[in-house]
Parts: structure tokens; C-alpha cells; sequence
């Protein structure tokens, strides 16, 4: 009988194998860099810091990350693409439903990520701003998604003849802005409000920027059955 040669193996450290063990540390590190920047912010958190809480050498850090803007983008991507998915989850479930109430779930859903999980959001909504150009066209481009989703779920209100056909895209960001705004007050402690009461100046917020769109259409419309009144004086 002919033997065939072992076939190789990977060499294991404690049970582990080198693979693992490299993942491991990658995510201490993100760990590390979530507990240290999220509490004590992005510029108070070096590089030495972050190795001796996650218990790696620098060597090790550089293996995954060039820089600690790189973590942080890591771990606010990893923030924004959970955000992303409860607001779609939201968005899509019960698709028959009052589409401002699904809308209204979306936002909750995105407040009670953030207020559930205070320091994944501080560092997403706090410690990335102003870091670089770089991040700060990342955060840009995030808005701008969010506020392409919600300018999709007006478009969709628009079509059930609850909002005034327009482009939401604008009114899109001003939500994002002022969720995001909202959030950061809340986040500091500032506010004296606990998570049920932060949730209804939320979704007041977006009641009544409906209720404003249905009250300019209701005027113009007024307008354009009534007509513009004769001011003119008759000789």
C-alpha cells in the first residue's frame, strides 16, 4: 500500500491556530478602541493605550490598522451598517401598514440602537467629527444616505397622497441633522429626559414636519380653487 504524505497543518499556540489567535487580537483591539475612545474620546486614546488595554504589541496593532483613524472608521462603519439594517427592517416589515407609522418604527429603531448602546453611538456621533477630511466625507456620505431613505419614504407617503409631491431629499438631511443633534444632547446627560421621552421629541419632530407638507399643500391648494382675489380698485 502506498502512503500518501501528511498534508500540512497549522500550527496551533495554546489550541489555537495562528489565524485565530491574529482575529483574536484584531478584536481586542476594536474592543479596546470602543471602551477607551467612546469614553474618554478619539484624541485622549494613543496607539500605546489602546495596545496595553487590548494586551498586544504595537506590532500587532499595525497588523490590522495603520493608523487609529482606521479603527475608528472600523468601528463606525461597523455602527452605521447595524443602524442601516434595524431602519430597513423597520422600513420593510408590515408593508401594508400606515406607511408614517412604519416610518415613525424606523426612527425609533434608530434612537433605541443609539440610546441602548451609548458608547458605540458617542463614538460614532461624537468622536468621529472633525478627525480628518477623510472621515468627515465618510460621515457626509452617510447623512446623505440616510437622508436618501428617508426621501424614499416620503416619495412612497407622496404616492398615498399623504405628503405633497416634492423632492425630500433636503428634508431628508434636516431630519438626520436633528436626530443626530437630539441624540448628542442626549448622549451628554444633559437633557433630564430617559429613553420613552427622548423617542416622542423624536417622532414630534417628524409629526410635525408632516403636518407642516400637509398644511402648505392645503393652502396652495385653497389657492388654486379659490383663485388670487381682485385687489384692483374700479373707476
Amino acid at each position: 500500500m502506498v502512503q500518501t504524505p501528511n498534508q500540512p497543518t497549522s500550527r496551533r499556540y495554546r489550541g489555537r491556530t495562528k489565524e485565530e489567535l491574529r482575529e483574536e487580537r484584531r478584536e481586542r483591539l476594536l474592543h479596546s478602541g470602543l471602551e477607551l475612545m467612546g469614553r474618554d474620546g478619539y484624541p485622549n486614546t494613543s496607539i500605546e493605550r489602546l495596545c496595553a488595554h487590548a494586551r498586544v504589541t504595537t506590532r500587532h496593532f499595525y497588523e490590522h490598522f495603520r493608523s487609529r483613524e482606521e479603527l475608528l472608521t472600523a468601528l463606525f462603519d461597523a455602527f452605521i451598517d447595524d443602524a442601516l439594517n434595524v431602519v430597513m427592517e423597520r422600513l420593510r416589515a408590515r408593508e401594508d401598514d400606515d406607511p408614517v407609522e412604519r416610518v415613525l418604527d424606523a426612527l425609533r429603531g434608530f434612537a433605541r440602537l443609539c440610546m441602548n448602546n451609548p458608547t458605540r453611538a458617542r463614538l460614532a456621533l461624537v468622536e468621529t467629527v472633525g478627525v480628518s477630511r477623510d472621515l468627515e466625507s465618510r460621515r457626509r456620505d452617510v447623512i446623505r444616505h440616510f437622508a436618501e431613505v428617508i426621501a424614499g419614504a416620503a416619495g412612497h407617503m407622496a404616492d398615498r397622497g399623504i405628503l405633497a409631491p416634492a423632492d425630500y431629499r433636503l428634508a431628508g438631511v434636516a431630519l438626520v441633522g436633528a436626530t443626530n443633534e437630539l441624540l448628542v444632547e442626549w448622549l451628554s446627560g444633559d437633557t433630564g429626559l430617559d429613553a420613552e421621552q427622548m423617542e416622542r421629541q423624536l417622532t414630534g419632530i417628524f409629526r410635525a414636519i408632516i403636518g407642516g407638507s400637509r398644511s402648505g399643500q392645503a393652502s396652495l391648494d385653497d389657492e388654486a380653487v379659490g383663485g388670487t382675489p381682485d385687489t384692483g380698485s374700479h373707476s
